[in-house]
């Protein structure tokens, strides 16, 4: 741990100091740096953080207390049979370029959302918005009364760029957003700069920028993070560690920002190709696993709970009834599922990335597996090639991931036929039938039991994240990350 922290003490040493009380600046230390910031198409925590709110805008967000309000939509309609759903679009909203936004931007953009955003797809089917002049529509013969709060607070965002760019197949990092910062900078493998955009004028959500530069550090050490806060490099972290926070706790300084539960940590089964095809094969794996174990091997004894629910522990309108039959440790019958998968000793390989302590959890699940006749390999790498070797289905049979908090099942991307883990079934078509919110949490307290006989991902447990900054910022707001949109000094 020393030779760590003095490793960390000498990367402190030629990062330059950027303090926000000096010369407004605010210095964000982050473990991971996005592999895109086009929202629309991936699900990165940490691309959404930088981009969603800041940079790019959607038609409806999500206030703090969770309530759908209209954002880049003026107001929104959703006809008694739910089969059509409308936008005002604002008027007077311009881009970073000077461009003022109009429904054809709206349209375009949302269209694209729906192209390549399969849950909101399987809910819209072929529909897909007309461009109005002023407002935009889209017209279903199935329900689309799950789309507004999907389109609130999907970890696919439906942000809003100019036509233009769309049409010509730029990504959203090259296109302006409509936010209260504007990307200046970005180099690759270090930092993202966002500057306060001058023509922003706040409409819906409240938010202004009361700090000239937001600049994002890529700094995947948490000892280099929790250092670098504590001597006023960085003003803010994100992620840290349970073994950081009784020092962090009693500085006066530092402020310690938690809610309630931000996501969950599973194990993906490769249900493509290999051992991992076989359900019996999931079922042993899960019974076999103490979950305890490999969520302690990250989190020790703080930020965690053991609910198998897929949906977070706090949500209520999505509680399932019944039990996970496979949810616990139960080694014989384990045993038994073993046997009746047909596996005969075949090296089964694990992968992970060495993100915030998911190397632990792998290494941990590969000493519970050998311990029950099961040979692993473990392959941890760093987040980018993690991302991009999950994609091939012949490279890994488990693979350990983290995954952030949603509103909806369906917006559980391993839940998805082409996310990696390939899960092939049709029990989410019932929520997209849902015509009401009530009937789709209806649904899902019977389709969460069905899912739990399959296995198709093994929850080992739920996660709250903690940040810490200066306690001289405020306006922080934290749920599905930290943001920095409302942020000022006091």
């Amino acid at each position: 741990m020393r030779i760590k922290i003095l490793i960390a003490l000498i990367i402190l040493a030629l990062v330059p100091s950027c303090h926000s009380g000096e010369d407004g600046i605010l210095d964000v230390a982050m473990a991971q740096e996005p592999p895109t910031l086009d929202v629309m198409v991936n699900s990165s925590i940490s691309g959404k953080m930088i981009a969603v709110g800041n940079i790019y805008e959607k038609l409806l967000a999500l206030s703090p207390d969770g309530v759908i309000v209209p954002e880049l939509a003026s107001s929104y309609a959703l006809s008694p049979d739910g089969r059509r759903l409308s936008f005002a679009i604002r008027s007077g909203v311009a881009f970073h370029d000077g461009r003022l936004m109009d429904s054809r931007d709206a349209a375009l953009s949302m269209n694209r959302w729906l192209d390549r955003y399969q849950a909101a797809g399987m809910i819209a089917g072929d529909a897909r918005f007309v461009d109005e002049g002023g407002s935009i529509s889209i017209e279903s013969e199935e329900s689309l009364a799950l789309l507004p709060l999907m389109i609130a607070s999907s970890p696919q965002s439906a942000i809003i760029v100019p036509a233009e760019c769309i049409s010509e197949g730029l990504l959203p990092a090259d296109a302006p957003g409509t936010g209260p910062y504007a990307l200046r900078e970005w180099k690759y493998g270090e930092s993202i700069e966002l500057e306060a955009f001058a023509g922003y004028g706040p409409h819906g959500t409240d938010k202004t920028p009361r700090i000239g530069k937001i600049i994002y550090r890529f700094v995947p050490d948490g000892v280099t993070r929790r250092l670098g806060l504590e001597s006023g490099i960085y003003d803010a972290i994100d992620m840290v560690s349970s073994e950081d926070i009784p020092a962090l706790a009693s500085n006066d300084g530092i402020q310690l920002l938690q809610g309630g539960d931000s996501g969950s940590i599973a194990v993906l089964f490769n249900k493509k190709d290999g051992i991992a095809a076989d359900a019996d094969f999931r079922r042993a794996v899960s019974l076999l696993a103490d979950r305890n174990t490999l969520m302690a091997a990250c989190y020790g004894s703080y930020g965690y709970n053991l609910s198998t629910s897929y949906m977070e522990t706090d949500q209520e309108e999505w509680k399932a009834a019944g039990s996970d039959p496979f949810g616990h440790e139960d080694d014989a019958l384990g045993a038994e599922y073993l046997a009746a998968s047909g596996y005969s000793g075949s090296t089964v390989r694990i992968l992970s990335s060495n993100l915030s302590g998911l190397d632990r959890i792998a290494l941990a699940l590969s000493s519970e597996l050998g311990q029950a006749g099961i040979d692993t390999e473990v392959t941890v790498l760093d987040w980018a090639s993690f991302l991009e070797r999950r994609k091939d289905p012949s490279a890994w049979d488990l693979s350990v991931s983290a995954f952030s908090r949603v509103t909806l099942p369906q917006l559980k991307s391993y839940l998805s036929p082409s996310f990696p883990g390939w899960t092939e079934t049709d029990l989410l078509e019932r929520l997209g039938e849902a015509g009401s919110l009530e009937e789709a949490e209806e649904a899902w307290r019977a389709i969460q039991p069905l899912l739990w006989e399959e296995v198709p991902a093994m929850i080992l447990g739920h996660y709250s994240t903690v940040y810490a900054a200066d306690s001289d910022i405020q306006g922080i707001i934290t749920g599905e990350g930290i943001y920095f949109w409302d942020a000022s000094l006091r």
